[in-house]
């Protein structure tokens, strides 16, 4: 077939508009492929089963920030040693970077217990690790007796303990190079490390365990209805303990009672605790729904696979609600409470949504936690 003969020519005037609508067939499918990616929840998505659930939640959700707690934890003692055996000249520098380890620890234990599932609610760590309020009398008694060693701190009072006890140690009463405050800040760093190292072991057991053997049947149904529950108690303790409470508690002469106040650490905890509940809660919009049993798989899109997307599109409305509130809250105007106040309300209706909708819809009954406001 000659280029300028009949049948080229004949040729050449099928080719292009096949070409043509070969270029065109190919627009539309990509733009049909971005326009399901972008409303993914509107579309089908796999069905999840509890074992799905759970494989996520241990595997994908608890273990990263166990491990991500414990790791933090390890550079505590470290820091605090060298703040104790630091020269005069250089005390300042050594508490500033005790301080900032303090801080990383802090954050990655409040995106591990804002949901308390498993280890943390079986070995009490919320208590052990985060007990409120400090008692500095207990302190100074402890200080007193300097205790050495993991079976010398079983005998110290929770109060006196732990990341507030800590917090105490390191700003409301600074320890100095040298003094037996400083002895006793260390080892407290070093009983919050050997908590940490037990969750994280824990929670590696937790992740590698088979949901979905006979054996295990009635262990996944308590384990989700404990995910649930905990959901719920987590949105509530954010709201209630750390928010609405210490602004109710304010006096006019005295700012707010934040957990996290003496170290200006509290907006950031707020943050570290909702980002943990969130991402329990929703799937990033830019996300794929995700493949049963290969991440977690958000409440949002269990109800999704459920075929419940108008309770999904609730939730989700709910949530996105409290990402406007609390991203309106400044530091500075933590005292205020106007904002607070908004957040604190916005959580309210998220966790009633959760109540009323979101646990019935997945069969699990909620229960009294120690979360719930009075």
């Amino acid at each position: 077939m000659t280029p300028y003969s009949p049948v080229w020519s004949a040729y050449q005037r099928l080719r292009w508009p096949l070409r043509h609508a070969a270029v065109l067939a190919l627009a539309l499918w990509a733009s049909t492929a971005v326009q399901a990616q972008s409303t993914w929840q509107r579309e089908a998505v796999p069905y999840y089963d509890t074992v799905h659930m759970l494989q996520g939640l241990y595997g994908h959700w608890a273990l990263p920030r166990a491990q991500g707690f414990e790791r933090t934890a390890q550079a505590l003692p470290p820091t605090i040693s060298a703040l104790c055996n630091a020269p005069a000249d250089a005390g300042q520098a050594a508490l500033a970077r005790a301080r900032s380890a303090w801080q990383d620890t802090t954050l990655a234990w409040e995106q591990l217990s804002a949901l308390a599932i498993g280890p943390v609610v079986e070995r009490r760590s919320l208590r052990s690790i985060d007990f409120a309020p400090t008692r500095p009398a207990l302190i100074a008694r402890a200080i007193a007796t300097q205790p050495q060693g993991a079976l010398a701190f079983e005998r110290i009072g929770t109060p006196a303990k732990g990341l507030p006890a800590l917090e105490w140690l390191l700003w409301t009463q600074p320890v100095a190079p040298g003094t037996p405050a400083c002895r006793y800040a260390h080892e407290v760093a070093l009983d919050l490390l050997r908590e940490a190292t037990a969750l994280q072991t824990a929670y590696a057991q937790a992740a590698a365990t088979d949901w979905g053997t006979e054996d295990q049947q009635e262990r996944s149904a308590q384990a989700m209805s404990e995910f649930v529950n905990q959901w719920v108690g987590g949105l509530e303790r954010l709201r209630w303990a750390h928010m609405e409470k210490p602004l109710r508690a304010a006096q006019v002469t005295r700012p707010p009672d934040y957990p996290r106040a003496a170290s200006g650490q509290t907006l950031a905890a707020w943050n570290a605790a909702w980002a943990a509940l969130r991402s329990a809660t929703l799937l990033a919009d830019s996300n794929a729904a995700p493949v049963p049993g290969s991440t977690l798989v958000p409440l949002e899109t269990q109800l999704r696979g459920m075929g419940l997307n108008p309770l999904a599109d609730r939730l989700r409305t709910a949530a996105l609600r409290v990402d406007t509130a609390l991203a309106g809250v400044a530091q500075a105007d933590i005292h205020s409470g106007a904002q607070v106040q908004q957040t604190a309300r916005a959580l309210a209706v998220l966790k009633h949504l959760a109540e009323s909708e979101v646990a019935p819809a997945l069969k699990v009954s909620i229960g009294f936690s120690d979360a719930d406001g009075d």
